[in-house]
């Protein structure tokens, strides 16, 4: 195992996006699982918070530490088997994306839940539970998922097969490794959206279900059995511009009325504002002068020449800019528009980064009723706040990433104080204050506007029968305060 003391060796390691500031006094690079429960039983015998970090990918702060040891998982990258026959990939949790998509493409298969971020580690993907832009047809990851192996806090080593052990209403009570456990899940009722804030319970639950998106707080995740599917015959992409917001969304309206009658089946579909636009024109300088944009992603096993006609003609119908639009069905075409989409969120951390402020986002999805309502809230309230602002995302599953552009202090603690009144608006429409970027350490406050303190109190209760010294991912999901610890 390899371990770093000298803080300059591991600087690199103390950040996510947020930008929030992290500290850790030593690094732990085990390289299989019987380094990860060394390193866990070296900072479990001196009471020493550990944080796990994967591929650093994410928003939230999960992997910041404040204090203690970092346990990287990069040295875990085995892709342990690919059965083409029965649909099944076996990997340790430092794959990345990108390198498990590319060895199953030369099997002719894909995990079609495929988080964003290509250079994100699998373990840490379903550490948050992420989804990702083909979530409108194929939901999250936690879905595929059908094995885990989980290290605990005291050396306990959990594998987990989807199925084998399920809870009785909220109670588990089961035994494993020569061990009894019994616990209860705490009583809250998620929202039905798109949901990915606190510890997943609900009755009769599947046990794999509650490590899934535990965002490192219950165990560390070593290795993953995934379900897999057949890569699609033809994919193609299209950007439709408008010249009228509301056009942009009453076209996302209709195909989404089109998917409940089974006339269309996207795989995405995406949004952007005008501001995300404008953000965009410096390096997209013809996006400028259209008001909207609406993203989508298809596949066929027929033709696909007959798939993108029928396409346009619904867009040349929704009185989009027709002429204007991007279609890609060739690879080329189709690196073009996924550039496009991916740049945006990297422009964000950028600009961020520039002018040295956290990121203040929302990752908020209400119920379908509810959208338009939450979509003007946001334009109103931002605009009003004068703290620039853009808006694009998973428009197909209600669920859009909000994000300030605070370029001082100043207007940081403004986008703060704004984005506590859009997390409040969510939850009063039934929605939830994070659909897939989890709480980590930045909205712990927004997890307990939404729940209340005694069911966080319930959460930490549930992480200290696993963890009883709250040391695996301290302050991620809510303060180490609950665990009555400090």
């Amino acid at each position: 195992m390899i371990i770093k003391k000298n803080k300059d060796e591991f600087t690199a390691y103390l950040e996510d996006t947020s930008n929030i500031p992290g500290d850790a006094q030593i690094l732990f690079i085990p390289q299989d699982k019987d380094e990860v429960r060394e390193a866990l039983a070296q900072c479990s015998k001196s009471s020493v918070p550990v944080t796990c970090s994967a591929g650093r990918t994410g928003t939230t702060g999960g992997c910041v530490p404040q204090k203690g040891a970092l346990l990287s998982l990069e040295k875990l990258n085995r892709i342990s088997f690919i059965d083409k026959n029965r649909f099944l990939a076996r990997v340790q949790s430092g794959v990345t994306l990108d390198e498990l998509t590319q060895a199953l493409k030369k099997q002719g298969l894909c995990l079609k839940a495929q988080p964003t971020e290509s250079l994100a580690f699998v373990g840490g993907a379903v550490s948050t539970s992420a989804s990702g832009m083909r979530g409108f047809k194929y939901g999250g990851i936690r879905r595929y998922v059908t094995g885990l192996e989980i290290v605990l806090i005291d050396g306990t080593v959990l594998s987990l097969k989807r199925g084998e052990i399920k809870a009785k209403q909220r109670n588990f009570d089961f035994e494993k490794q020569g061990r009894r456990f019994k616990f209860y899940l705490p009583s809250y009722t998620m929202p039905q959206v798109k949901h990915q804030a606190g510890y997943f319970v609900k009755d009769n639950m599947d046990l794999i279900d509650l490590f899934i998106g535990s965002e490192g707080t219950l165990g560390v995740i070593t290795e993953i059995e995934l379900s897999l599917q057949k890569l699609p015959a033809h994919i193609f992409d299209c950007v439709v511009f408008f010249d009228d917001e509301a056009k942009s969304l009453d076209f996302v309206d209709r195909i989404k009325k089109l998917k409940r009658k089974g006339e269309v089946d996207p795989v995405s579909l995406e949004y952007f504002d005008f501001p995300s636009l404008q953000f965009m024109s410096q390096s997209y300088p013809e996006v400028s002068k259209y008001q909207a944009a609406v993203y989508f992603e298809d596949e066929t096993e027929k033709d696909v020449d007959s798939a993108v006609e029928a396409w346009l003609e619904r867009i040349e119908e929704s009185g989009a800019l027709a002429e204007n639009t991007w279609f890609g069905d060739t690879e080329q075409e189709r690196k073009k528009i996924f550039d496009f989409r991916h740049a945006l969120p990297q422009k964000i951390n950028e600009f961020l980064k520039e002018h040295k402020q956290q990121k203040v986002s929302c990752d908020i999805a209400v119920p379908g009723e509810n959208f338009r309502e939450m979509y003007y809230f946001y334009a109103q309230k931002a605009q009003s706040s004068g703290v620039p602002y853009l808006n694009f995302g998973h428009i197909g599953e209600e669920h859009l990433h909000f994000n300030f552009l605070p370029r001082n202090q100043a207007e940081g603690k403004k986008a703060k104080d704004q984005a506590e009144q859009f997390v409040r608006k969510a939850v009063s429409l039934g929605g939830t204050i994070s659909a897939e970027h989890g709480i980590g350490k930045i909205k712990t406050r927004y997890l307990e506007i939404m729940y209340g303190k005694e069911h966080i109190r319930e959460m930490a209760d549930l992480k200290r029968y696993f963890d009883p010294q709250c040391l695996l991912g301290r302050n991620n999901i809510f303060p180490a305060k609950y665990c009555s610890l400090l």
